[in-house]
Formats: structure tokens, sequence, C-alpha cells
């Protein structure tokens, strides 16, 4: 008994130190951000909201000890020092503990090891390896298991495209055909109006660009999620650090950016639409047909949403796509090169458009396609 104590007590002065250390790096990165924003707005007075809710800390740390720890066995405690150890970089089991609407342990969990602002449990969405989602009784307490969701600055003014007819037609993407969801089933998508068989080759392609050169092949993605990260191992997904091995010498911006993807973000083909949780430490940047406003898009560029790290965002809404009733003639008024006006752009670390000195995704040194099917 006392050798279960003994191991119980190392756990949680363990999970107590890791608390105290993300805390403090996340109030400094706080503290260097505001730094930056000083220094681009010296005109402004942003020092007022350094402080405030610093990450992970505060009064009340025991009853919160007790609120969270006491409820977990020591298989619990364990898998809880593992997954916040990790960080994410690896795959980690469930810890589950039951649903509580008043405590909400999840939410408490991710207030102290990723979040210390979180404030309510519809900021969260769980990430689409965790394997308790339909569980009833249980919800699960792993911080790693959960992403926040993007809520999007107002949308910068649109900017002037450029012009590419300098490429070629053959250089364009091989998908310009309307994509509409049926019945907001996902693998259900139609071209030209013509309902798709079930499709062998995925239900989408990934293609990886530096800028305006494409790097190795199309990549076809079967499984419901995949993961997209740089030269860190994280299981099974497509690594662009490898795919990129053979490119030649490519721009010093271009490998800089490569550096920074890490984990990068996990593609996932869910019920409500096509979500991409950012798992990097540098933001994405993303845009798609849903994610603009036509009626302003339909005769500018496109206006990217910039991710944080950690964040989620749905990239593709079928019911959006099928009230807009994005299609050809409202596609053909893009002319931003070879990408594909109805694919999803996500550029890692980097920003374009009007806030940018990269007015369009090609400017960007790292950046995927996603190119749902079918494709023609």
């Amino acid at each position: 008994m006392f050798m279960f104590r003994s191991r119980r007590s190392k756990l949680i002065r363990q999970l107590k130190a890791a608390r105290q250390k993300q805390s403090h790096e996340a109030r400094r990165t706080i503290e260097d951000h505001q730094q930056q924003q000083l220094l681009q707005n010296n005109h402004h007075n942003h020092h007022n909201r350094l402080g405030g809710g610093g990450a992970g800390g505060g009064g009340g740390d025991e009853r919160v000890d007790e609120q969270l720890f006491k409820p977990l066995n020591i298989n619990q405690l364990e898998m809880l020092m593992t997954a916040v150890a990790g960080r994410g970089q690896s795959a980690t089991n469930c810890v589950l503990l039951a649903r509580d609407c008043e405590r909400e342990p999840h939410v408490l969990c991710c207030q102290l090891y990723r979040w210390a602002d979180l404030r309510h449990a519809a900021e969260l969405r769980r990430m689409p390896e965790c394997r308790s989602a339909v569980d009833p009784v249980y919800i699960c307490c792993n911080p790693y298991h959960w992403s926040r969701l993007c809520q999007p600055d107002s949308p910068p003014p649109p900017y002037s495209h450029c012009a590419m007819d300098s490429f070629k037609p053959e250089d364009r993407a091989p998908s310009e055909a309307s994509i509409v969801f049926r019945d907001s089933f996902i693998g259900s998508l139609t071209t030209s109006g013509e309902d798709s068989s079930v499709n062998s080759s995925g239900w989408c392609k990934l293609a990886y660009w530096e800028q305006q050169k494409r790097v190795g092949e199309q990549y076809p993605v079967f499984a419901s999620h995949l993961n997209v990260f740089g030269d860190i191992p994280c299981g099974d997904g497509l690594s662009l650090t490898q795919l990129a091995q053979h490119s030649f010498s490519p721009p010093d911006s271009v490998s800089r950016t490569r550096c920074k993807i890490g984990l990068g973000v996990t593609l996932s083909r869910e019920e409500d639409g096509i979500w991409v949780y950012n798992r990097s430490e540098h933001p994405v940047f993303v845009n798609s047909l849903t994610l603009e406003d036509p009626c302003v898009s339909s005769s500018t560029s496109a206006t990217p949403t910039k991710v944080p790290a950690e964040h989620c965002i749905c990239v593709f809404d079928p019911t959006k796509a099928a009230l807009a009733n994005y299609g050809w003639d409202f596609a053909r008024r893009r002319r931003d090169g070879p990408v594909d006006t109805n694919s999803v752009q996500i550029s890692f670390a980097k920003g374009w458009g009007a806030r940018y000195s990269r007015q369009d995704v090609m400017s960007c040194p790292c950046w995927i396609e996603v190119l749902l099917e079918p494709c023609r």
C-alpha cells in the first residue's frame, strides 16, 4: 500500500512541476508576443494587456489539484503524465473521467496544461485520434486530445491579385471541377452534377508546394484523417521534409520555414466538414471557398484565415457550400495561377494577402493544396 501511495504522490508532484514549467513558458511567450506588438505598433500603448490570467497558475491551486488528481488512479495519472511530457508529439491514450457538466474536467485539464484563458467547453473540439468521442458516461481529459476552435479576426480588406498568365495551361491543377456535398455526407462529392461512386483514389489528394514549385507527386488520402508534418516522426502521415529531400537547393526562406513546420497539421474528414487542426508551434494560413464571402470574393483574390498554434478550423463546410452554390461560374472569376480555385490552400508559418508582402499563396515558402475528390 505504501508503494502505491508513494508512486501516486510522485506522479502528482511531476504533474504539478510540468504545469509550473508550462506556465512559465506560456507567460514568457505572451510577453515576447507583446514586446513584438509594441515594436510594431509603438504609437499604441499595448503593455496594459500584459499579465491578466497568466497561464496555468494563480490562487486555488490546491483546490484545482483536488478536483483533477483525486479522481484519477495510478494508471490514469501515468497516462496523463505521458501526454503532458510528450506535448502531443506522439500518440497517447485517453484519460477518462466521468462527465460532469458543472466541473467539466476536460476543460480544467486543458486550462492547466494548454490554454489558461480557456473559459468554456464550447471553445474546444476533440482531435480525430481521440477514441472516446461516443462515450456518454466518460469524457477524455487528455489535454492533447483536444484542439481550440479558431475565432477568426475580422477579414482584412481585399487586395488586388497579381496576374499569373505566365503559367502554362499544363501547370494548372488537375481538378477545377465544381465540388458539392450531397446530404451533408463528405464522401459523396459530385462533378458537373453527376454523383460519384465509391472513390478508389481516396477522398482527397495533397500537393506540396515550395513557392511556385510543386514538390513530389500528389499524395492520395484514404484514412479519415492524416498528419502532415515536417521531419518530426509522429506516427503515420506525410513528412514534407522527406518529400522534399530530393528537391534542388531551395531558397533560404523555404529552408527556414520548413524547419518551423514541426508537428504540422492534421487534416480530417468529419461529419460536419473538412477540418484542419494546427499542431505546430506557429500559425498556419488557410483558404477555401467556404471560408470566404462569395459576394466579396467573386471579384477579388483569396483572403486567407490565420489559424494560431494549437487551434482548429473547418476549411470546407458542406452546408455552406450547398447554400452558396459554389461552382465553375464563380471559380472562373478567380485567376490566382495554377492553384485549383476549388481546393483548400494551407501555408505554414507565412501568410499572404493585403497584410503581408506576399500577395498570393504561390509566394509562400511552404504550403499544401488539398484537392477534394473526384478530380478530373
